[in-house]
């Protein structure tokens, strides 16, 4: 930066339940960019110095749902407010698209479409973490560093898992219709916590009524104690509906730790199956252990590739030429 002045960034929101912004306020840092969060001293230093900070706006038409009628009514006014703010006073706005669809959302998508209007109204073009929807798009950044990843390379693992399915089980990513067409001869783990009663029901009913091989960790689990479940697992599940995310955290949390991917026949499947040998794109019901023994590549391959494509240099790369693009 000039003067080697820090330019102030802002990010919305300022915390996930995961890493992923945490890793992405590291790549701007490294870039020279002063990364705050969106609270009162945003509001106020925008109004006094107009046109001199960045705001990066991440899940706004997303976070409508999921509340109370009165929360939804005031988080919507709060994001067309914020978006509406930001193009008048920051130098640029960054619009980072995660999903095709809310998925905390009842079946209406008003609310997720009005606000996706107002960005395009504004001429605020949305900036997705995938290629093939947006050109430039950023990265997923992966959850460890590279030398850490890079550690991990040589190491004989005994793995304990073939497949395993983890992370918040919520309907639209299709577990239930994948436990339907699920082989009788293979085992799955799952691991994940589920708050919809009925849904768990329905899962559980399939498991019994099928007699599947599969067990069901219904809860939280550690990030500590998911990287060593990843660790000794060969193939990741990662069935999630056609037209729902745009990107996965899931996916690049697996390959991060060397595993396989298992996708079903989407778009991002697609792309990732085109681009890695390790991403492989499933028909569920013609899965067996032979099958699986014979696409397995091995965890060392896995990692090299992976930083490679995914390492912490490529990140930084990608919000440099997102940031210097008009």
């Amino acid at each position: 930066m000039s003067n080697g002045e820090l330019v102030r960034a802002f990010m919305y929101p300022h915390r996930s339940q995961n890493e992923f912004l945490d890793l992405n306020k590291k790549a701007l840092k490294k870039l020279g960019y002063d990364v705050r969060e969106t609270n009162l001293d945003f509001v106020k230093f925008l109004i006094s110095s107009p046109k001199k900070a960045i705001v990066i706006l991440n899940w706004v038409e997303d976070r409508v749902y999921g509340r109370s009628y009165k929360r939804v009514v005031q988080y919507f006014l709060k994001m067309i407010a914020l978006v509406i703010f930001s193009k008048i006073f920051a130098k640029k706005t960054v619009w980072v698209k995660h999903n095709f669809k809310p998925h905390n959302s009842a079946g209406s998508m008003k609310r997720f479409k009005f606000i996706c209007g107002l960005y395009s109204f504004l001429k605020i073009r949305p900036v997705a973490l995938e290629e093939y929807y947006s050109t430039p798009a950023l990265i997923h950044p992966l959850y460890k560093n590279d030398k850490t990843i890079l550690k991990n390379l040589g190491l004989n693992k005994k793995y304990d898992n073939d497949v395993i399915f983890f992370g918040g089980i919520k309907p639209y990513k299709n577990l239930d219709l994948v436990l339907q067409d699920w082989p009788l001869s293979l085992s799955l783990k799952i691991v994940g916590k589920c708050s919809d009663a009925s849904y768990i029901n329905k899962l559980n009913s399939i498991i019994i009524e099928r007699r599947l091989n599969v067990t069901w960790d219904n809860r939280f689990v550690s990030r500590c104690e998911l990287d060593d479940l990843l660790n000794v697992s060969k193939f990741v599940l990662l069935p999630h509906a056609e037209g729902t995310m745009i990107s996965s955290g899931s996916f690049y949390h697996a390959i991060g730790e060397g595993c396989n991917i298992l996708t079903n026949d989407s778009i991002f499947g697609r792309e990732k199956s085109k681009r890695h040998s390790f991403v492989h794109v499933m028909d569920i019901k013609s899965l067996s252990n032979d099958i699986l023994e014979g696409i397995f590549v091995s965890r060392d391959k896995v990692l090299e590739e992976v930083v490679s494509c995914y390492g912490e240099e490529k990140v930084v790369s990608a919000w440099e030429l997102i940031l210097a693009s008009s």
